[in-house]
């Protein structure tokens, strides 16, 4: 391994971790020598290093993130990584969110490879300030596990803006430390290398509300929860009303299913959830919109002015961003074009509504 890939937490040795100072909610850590981040409790700072060539999560700050570096270590291992003391005077649940990024190393050929990594990381919380912890969830990393983004590589891993997932998680009332131990299971392989950075901490009382939208959409073949409509902020999507599965925004839609929605503002993901009933009739697709005697639009990619024709009159068009944040809504008699033109590149979901009260939705690429 080369001797400038890392550096290692030096600080720890100068600036003694105070185990019983506490920090105020809501708290944010963004690593990269950050002044509370000395403030965390590392068992191992062998291991757990800051990525010498500044890794920054998307949404984190500038410095690097904080590594484990499951390559590094020894046989079976685990590393605890643990908050400061977090002040929760009412004893409220807390939310919990936080970015990451891991892929998956082979040390043989891939196509002979039988054995992978099966690097964890257990998200602990404790209620008598880190004298005892609870297991609340075990996320793998692994070959394909929910925070494995960069895939199964043959060397080092270094996350691009693309291979960070957010994670959102509420932890029990009179949560006051956090751990995220990262356990490496399998002694027969090397161990991944893993990222968290963006870690924020909020008391929850439950005032999050639910994203609003319309509670019944069309939708076309091969259409995902992606292309569903949904105003709000960190969209999750579940298939039941309380608890259930998370669903990936990549769910191809199944018509007469329904899909329920919850926010996320902050760390704190709202209790109640929009439910979302969809229909695969009536759905006119972009090819299809565009031979349309009746109704189409153009041009697909937009530059600017997005041009609509249409027998009966467009009354209203929203502009929904990927993530279901309107960003642009337009009202009128008749509408026959959208200026784009303030919209940054991307991909987003228009709504047309018609004169009779009936809408389309379809996907459009803001070039």
């Amino acid at each position: 391994m080369k001797k400038n890939y890392f550096r290692f937490l030096q600080f720890l040795t100068f600036c003694p971790i105070v185990i019983g100072a506490q920090v105020s909610l809501p708290y944010t850590e963004d690593f990269g020598g950050s002044s509370t981040q000395s403030q965390w409790n590392y068992s191992n700072p062998s291991v757990i290093v800051i990525e010498n060539t500044s890794v920054d999560s998307p949404n984190g700050g500038a410095g690097g993130s904080l590594m484990y570096n499951f390559f590094n270590s020894m046989g079976l291992s685990t590393y605890n990584v643990q908050s400061p003391v977090l002040d929760n005077p009412t004893n409220e649940p807390v939310g919990v969110s936080f970015q990451f990024a891991a892929a998956n190393r082979y040390t043989m050929p891939a196509a002979i490879q039988t054995i992978f990594a099966d690097d964890h990381i257990l998200l602990e919380y404790s209620t008598d300030g880190g004298q005892t912890y609870t297991l609340i969830h075990d996320y793998e990393i692994g070959k394909t596990g929910e925070l494995n983004t960069g895939g199964t590589i043959p060397s080092f891993f270094t996350p691009t803006a693309s291979q960070w997932v957010t994670k959102n998680i509420l932890l029990p009332a009179g949560t006051n430390r956090v751990n995220f131990k990262g356990v490496k299971n399998n002694i027969n392989q090397a161990g991944n290398f893993a990222f968290l950075d963006h870690a924020i901490f909020q008391i929850c009382n439950g005032s999050t509300a639910a994203p609003t939208g319309n509670s019944l959409q069309n939708f076309c073949s091969s259409q995902t929860l992606a292309n569903l409509v949904v105003t709000g902020s960190n969209i999750q999507w579940y298939d039941a009303s309380t608890g259930g599965n998370l669903l990936p925004n990549t769910t191809v839609l199944v018509t007469g299913t329904t899909y329920y929605a919850s926010q996320v503002v902050g760390a704190c993901e709202s209790t109640t959830r929009l439910a979302v009933t969809v229909n695969s009739s009536g759905c006119l697709s972009v090819n299809e919109t565009s031979h349309n005697k009746d109704f189409n639009f153009y041009p697909n990619p937009v530059i600017d002015i997005l041009h609509i024709n249409s027998k009966m009159n467009v009354v209203k068009v929203n502009i929904y961003a990927a993530d279901g944040k309107l960003v642009q809504s337009e009202q009128d008699k008749k509408i026959t074009s959208v200026n784009m033109n303030r919209l940054i590149h991307g991909i987003y979901f228009v709504e047309f509504t018609f004169k009779d009260g009936k809408t389309l939705q379809n996907k459009i690429i803001k070039k």
